[in-house]
């Protein structure tokens, strides 16, 4: 009996030196440690002495006179030399602190690629595989023993830092710089701010730390940070390609537009960059191929940061690796005309708000005008553009003042046929205005006067009525601005129609004809 134990306890341990072992060689394989300052080590270092004294000149020797651990990847004698060698390249202390981590770095624990925080705050990426090790693609060839306040590695190229997608932009597209910039917010800063009182209306007063709140980043992605598993993609045209895009818009719309200086920059920032960053920007880094269509009868489409399912009509390409993502251009980018050659439509019911079931009021956007009070109705139609019309009712014949002016959605200066969507049984005499311009008298009665209620376009052809609703339109030639209109609807009189009101499904302004 005694002899069989003895030999269990030989397999055991046996079996445990063996997991010793094997434990040893995947994950407690360090290098050997030396009770020296890194700094020294890498004096003595003849291999990496223009580093050495490039860090002494700039006072980062300074660093190590202190118990703080620090990775250095100092570039070679001959990596300087390169680097330095075209005129353009300096060496600043903004490039020495990307050679520095203030974290500890030892290379058998990088499992493939692991994003490292430099000293100057900017990520560099560290990629092993099998023996090669780099870091931003700069090979190393040397990984020293561990000192008492950290290590070092020698690299056979100077690394320079990645710009992060604001940096990016800003150097190749200012217009997303302009846009991002535009959206920073001063705001309170509740935890900071300490109360010191109350106003005479009891509202607590603040001694107040205020911050920027940026509402692109916020929405979208926070392009000018950094982080360690948190990147972007964003495809959004180059400079030239853009500009050249908008001066075919500004050649196709005609006029005095004549190239991309004559798009309104508010336009620009109002309805083309937020169109083109619903449809560019991305969590994660995607590669090229997740853009691809399997076929030339799929419809691809991606979910962007905003959660959207957006159809992918575009092809990126010229992939630029940024520090916290990827950054594309488009192979061939045109304004897409439907931002600008297609009507835009005002719906006639979002001028009001539900106030209880079937109860309505003018909203902000509206500014009614009467002798006395008419109550707005939003009522259902199946027909309607939007399944639902704006109606007013006014007494039988009745003669007093009524106006309601509103504003449009944004447009572009140039020519537009302003239509109506209206209803033929409810209206009298109107004036219509335009940024204060009357631009058409329009009687109800012309519904009656035409057979059948059949009215001429001014585009040619005719409205044709669907049920008891129809359309006039008519030019508008007073629009010089890039904004929103203001539109006034201004009540007449009765006329010949039998009941009086103002219903409308929509308002629309189609680009005129050259």
């Amino acid at each position: 009996m005694k002899s069989v134990i003895i030999l269990w306890v030989f397999i055991l341990v046996i079996v445990l030196s063996g997991c010793v072992n094997d434990w040893e060689q995947h994950y407690g394989s360090y290098p050997e440690t030396v009770d020296q300052n890194v700094w020294d080590a890498m004096k003595s270092n003849e291999e990496i002495s223009r580093f050495v004294q490039l860090l002494e000149e700039n006072q980062f020797d300074t660093l190590f006179k202190s118990d703080d651990a620090y990775s250095i990847f100092a570039p070679t004698n001959t990596a300087v030399q390169a680097f330095l060698s075209n005129t353009d390249n300096k060496i600043d202390t903004t490039l020495l602190k990307y050679h520095l981590s203030k974290y500890f770095i030892q290379l058998n624990n990088i499992p493939g690629n692991r994003r490292v925080q430099t000293y100057s705050g900017k990520f560099a990426l560290l990629q092993k595989s099998g023996k090669i090790a780099t870091i931003d693609g700069k090979l190393i060839n040397y990984e020293s023993p561990l000192f008492k306040n950290g290590n070092y590695f020698t690299i056979e190229q100077v690394a320079s830092p990645l710009p992060n997608l604001y940096e990016f932009f800003s150097q190749n597209n200012k217009v997303i710089k302009d846009y991002k910039d535009r959206q920073d917010s001063i705001i309170l800063d509740p935890e900071k701010s300490i109360p010191i009182g109350f106003d005479e209306d009891g509202n607590t007063i603040y001694d107040s730390v205020t911050l920027v709140y940026n509402i692109f980043e916020e929405d979208f992605f926070p392009v000018s940070k950094e982080f360690r598993n948190k990147t972007a993609t964003i495809v959004f045209p180059l400079e030239d390609d853009y500009n050249n895009a908008l001066t075919e818009m500004a050649q196709s719309i005609g006029g005095s537009f004549i190239d991309y200086r004559d798009i309104p920059v508010v336009w620009q920032q109002e309805i083309l960059v937020p169109y083109l960053l619903k449809q560019g920007v991305f969590d994660n880094m995607l590669e090229p191929e997740a853009f691809v269509w399997k076929s030339s009868r799929d419809t691809l489409k991606l979910k962007n940061v905003l959660g959207d399912s957006v159809q992918i009509l575009y092809t990126p390409v010229d992939k630029a690796v940024c520090s916290n993502g990827y950054a594309y251009n488009y192979s061939n980018f045109s304004v897409p005309e439907e931002l600008y050659k297609l009507e835009v439509r005002l719906e006639a019911e979002s001028l009001l708000d539900n106030s209880g079931i079937d109860r309505y009021v003018w909203n902000n956007k509206a500014t009614v005008v009467s002798d006395d009070f008419f109550v707005p109705y939003k009522e259902f139609v199946s027909t309607a553009s939007n399944d639902s019309i704006l109606r007013v009712l006014f007494p039988l014949g009745y003669n007093g003042n009524y106006s309601l002016e509103f504003k449009t959605n944004y447009l572009l200066p140039r020519s537009y046929v302003m239509t109506v969507s209206t209803n033929m049984d409810y209206g009298g005499i109107y004036d219509i205005y335009v940024n204060d311009e009357l631009v058409k008298t329009f009687d109800y009665y012309t519904f009656v006067k035409y057979r059948g209620g059949i009215i001429p376009s001014v585009l040619g052809g005719f409205f044709v009525p669907q049920g008891r609703f129809n359309k006039f339109d008519f030019f508008v030639e007073n629009i010089t601005e890039f904004g929103k209109p203001r539109i006034r609807f201004e009540y007449k009189g009765p006329g010949k129609v039998p009941s009086q009101g103002l219903v409308i499904d929509y308002v629309d302004f189609l680009p005129a004809p050259n």
